[in-house]
């Protein structure tokens, strides 16, 4: 029986069904960017020391998990186990279970590959960068501390089980404490023009927002003209409007994610980019990144379900049944569309959250 890989599948593209042109979503790249920001940070914190599981099931009795452990930036071990999709299954799994530890790694061709995190956003990174084709959809999420877990593309002209070209992690285990563990993250700064000047202190991983008067009807912009590897510009300046008046002017806003230790810079030059002048206006202010030192973040092990159209369901719904009929159906709650089996679910979980509702 031949079984399809939906995990860590990195495969070539699907071909498209017209010559049209493709299109490219800049957000999806931005959140992988701002992510891989918070993992080179969070990185740091834990000694690049960590793991992370990949589960795959499908339509039948067994499926098999995959946890990759990787020891200050190297994979160090990799065990494969199968797992009951069925409540009931009859016979005997197809999987053995095994582990990989040194010189062995890789031997087995089962399972999520041996790569690191860090592996895994270079080829996210790729995959986000794509122009999708008609015919595809990207999928981009991260988990609750900002960490990449699913960045891949699927065909939407395949129903139910369709392969997902990329990634899809189940989930990532930090250490829970000594070297190695990760830590919070302290709420966002926020600095105006009245903050130009000053030094601040600012922890490991905190994000810095900056806003600005500007008038782009003038030719002139913010630009950034930091130096500084500690800290990294997340994804471009934007600028909102403050009223409907042609010329009237509004705000700029710049973000910032410190990414290293000790002190730093950040420069913002207000100028025309096509004139080879000084900048008009400045804004600079001088940080003192501390590495934190607040509680533990813990284990981060918890399964996250989503539906076919990539929304989640929500977390106390639990896992959505593993065995489905192969038929394709609208679903309730606006999750896409799925299976009969996936129906009654969704809808069982959503006449249980109102009856709760009432009785409150």
């Amino acid at each position: 029986m031949a079984f399809r890989m939906i995990v860590f599948c990195f495969a070539v593209g699907f071909s498209a069904l017209t010559a049209s042109a493709g299109f490219h979503d800049a957000s999806d790249l931005e959140k992988v960017k701002d992510s891989l920001a918070k993992w080179q940070t969070t990185k740091a914190e834990i000694g690049n020391t960590y793991s992370y599981m990949v589960r795959w099931s499908s339509f039948i009795e067994y499926g098999h998990a995959t946890r990759i452990f990787v020891k200050n930036g190297k994979v160090v071990r990799r065990t494969f186990r199968p797992i009951a999709v069925a409540e009931n299954p009859s016979g005997k799994a197809p999987f053995e279970k095994w582990k990989e530890d040194g010189d062995q790694i890789g031997k087995h061709s089962e399972g999520a590959p041996a790569k690191t995190l860090d592996q895994l956003y270079e080829s996210a990174i790729k995959i986000a960068s794509k122009e999708l084709e008609p015919s595809e959809r990207r999928y981009v999420k991260t988990d609750n501390h900002g960490l990449l877990i699913e960045c891949f593309i699927v065909d939407t002209r395949i129903a139910d089980d369709a392969p997902k070209n990329g990634l899809s992690i189940t989930s990532i285990r930090l250490p829970k404490s000594g070297k190695g563990a990760a830590t919070k993250r302290k709420k966002e700064i926020r600095l105006t023009s009245k903050d130009n000047g000053k030094t601040i202190t600012v922890t490991l991983g905190q994000k810095i927002q900056i806003q600005l008067d500007s008038n782009p009807t003038t030719g002139f912009t913010w630009v950034d003209q930091s130096k500084s590897k500690s800290v990294r510009l997340m994804g471009e300046i934007k600028y909102a409007t403050s009223g409907d008046a042609i010329g009237s002017g509004g705000v700029s806003t710049a973000s910032f994610m410190t990414t290293q230790p000790g002190k730093s810079e950040i420069k913002l030059g207000y100028l025309r980019t096509f004139e080879d002048k000084p900048a008009a206006k400045q804004f600079q202010v001088t940080l003192q990144i501390k590495k934190a030192n607040e509680k533990d973040l813990g284990e981060v092990d918890k399964p996250i379900f989503t539906s076919p159209s990539g929304k989640p369901y929500p977390q106390h719904w639990g896992a959505p049944p593993k065995l489905q009929t192969r038929d394709l159906r609208p679903l309730p709650g606006g999750y896409g569309q799925g299976s009969g089996t996936l129906v009654k679910w969704i809808s069982e979980n959503l006449a249980r959250d109102e009856k709760a509702k009432n009785n409150k």
